[in-house]
């Protein structure tokens, strides 16, 4: 039922939008020549473009209803396909625009562009606008992501804001909304997604550090590269999740002040919660420099990676890495219970092993808990090679009676899904998600 109010929301808003061009715009279409056919178009996709704009805003603006709904992973997706949808839309309003009335006023496109940017209201603003879109959609490319640290990606991303100020003065000085109901969908529309993007992303998490005033109780090194922070606070029992969810951290550190997700590690316990995290970039790997006493604020607990989304009873986790994190909170949680669970887990090397005593721990107090490491590199005490198939077949023969848990690095992820469904599972027993863009 709430999903289906999501789609009634945002499918009643395109019709309001096309609705609203159809009022303002039906000269223009029902006498389409000398361009007006091009200047009716080039005005919906204006409209289109600053809706899918707020959109976008929606899907990445932790909005925890929408978030547990579908899960990072889905808006994740739609997020990146919106991207792409809307820059075409930015890049043909104009394009039909000046083309439109250049036909109409019979001058050059070049004349007409140039009368766009020195007499209409907010054009220049919004020319501005279309360029800061258009670096941050291209920042967004997976082969140029791939090369920007994650700070560079997260600020720059920032300038979308920067850009929707620029282009809404001339949303509102010309075209469709200047007056009358257009003029206060308008305002509701992007004031009210501004409003909930700023609550969720914004007030919620300081009006909880205000409550509970989140600092890290310690910091415990967990192998070579991966530490382990201990969060604690006033309160804490009220601060609840499900194991499997993150949460997103933002340290009150000088040179720290970027918003990273990350999964418990620990299951809730009311007293403290755990993050563990391996050095992998410039962020991660001032994590053991962390002391304790420092502020952070807490922006969660999201995710549907948990195990009330299983049919089944018995478990199969598969954990690549540091992916480990939100597979050894739920395994907890399954230990207490004495459910019959198995996890498949590979590292590079032994040293890579981390949770080693705390696994050991749950084996011995809930031997239906089963954990299988599997080590790339050789080696006399562990597997060796990697997690497939025929490791899957091997060490878990009862494998097609389980629910799988799927946790690790994206290519990993990808294989293993692959290999899965060569097995035989169907997808709705599976569950993973992503955290990598």
């Amino acid at each position: 039922m709430k999903k289906f109010l999501v789609y009634v929301i945002f499918f009643g808003n395109l019709i309001g939008i096309f609705a609203l061009w159809w009022t303002k715009s039906n000269y223009y279409i029902m006498n389409p020549a000398d361009g007006n056919l091009l200047i009716a178009l080039g005005r919906i996709t204006g409209l289109l473009g600053e809706y899918f704009i707020l959109v976008q805003l929606i899907l990445i603006g932790r909005i925890r209803p929408v978030e547990h709904l579908f899960g990072f992973d889905k808006l994740n997706a739609v997020h990146r396909f919106i991207g792409y949808s809307v820059l075409v839309f930015l890049l043909t309003h104009p394009l039909l625009l000046i083309a439109g009335y250049a036909e109409s006023q019979g001058v050059s496109y070049l004349s007409q562009f140039g009368d766009f940017l020195a007499n209409w209201e907010g054009v220049l603003l919004s020319f501005f606008a279309l360029i800061l879109f258009i670096f941050v959609i291209f920042i967004s490319i997976a082969i140029v992501r791939r090369k920007l640290r994650y700070e560079t990606w997260y600020f720059t991303h920032l300038l979308t804001y920067l850009a929707i100020g620029l282009a809404l003065d001339h949303q509102l000085g010309t075209g469709d909304l200047r007056s009358g109901w257009p003029l206060y969908y308008w305002y509701i529309l992007n004031f009210g997604v501004f409003g909930v993007v700023l609550g969720y992303r914004a007030l919620r998490p300081l009006m909880r550090f205000a409550y509970h005033r989140f600092f890290i109780e310690k910091v415990v090194k967990e192998t070579y590269d991966t530490w382990s922070l201990y969060i604690s606070g006033r309160h804490m029992e009220r601060f609840t999740f499900d194991a499997g969810q993150y949460v997103n951290i933002t340290a009150l550190r000088r040179g720290m002040w970027y918003t990273h997700p990350f999964s418990f590690s620990a299951a809730y316990n009311g007293s403290y919660i755990r993050l563990t995290i391996k050095a992998l970039g410039d962020y991660t790997k001032k994590i053991e420099a962390f002391t304790p006493g420092t502020h952070v604020i807490l922006d969660g607990p999201l995710g549907l990676f948990v195990r009330s989304k299983a049919r089944r009873e018995k478990f199969l986790f598969i954990a690549g890495g540091i992916g480990i994190t939100p597979i050894r909170a739920m395994m907890e949680t399954l230990a207490m219970e004495r459910k019959d669970a198995v996890l498949l887990w590979g590292n590079k090397t032994e040293s890579d092993i981390a949770f080693k005593q705390e696994f050991d721990a749950m084996h011995e107090y809930a031997p239906t808990i089963k954990i299988h490491h599997v080590i790339s590199t050789p080696n006399t005490s562990y597997e060796t090679g990697y997690i497939d198939k025929d490791k899957i077949a091997l060490l878990v023969p009862d494998f097609n009676t389980r629910e799988v848990f799927l946790c690790g690095p994206p290519v990993m992820m990808k294989i293993m899904l692959q290999n899965l469904k060569e097995l035989g599972f169907d997808s709705s027993h599976i569950h993973y998600e992503k955290f990598s863009f």
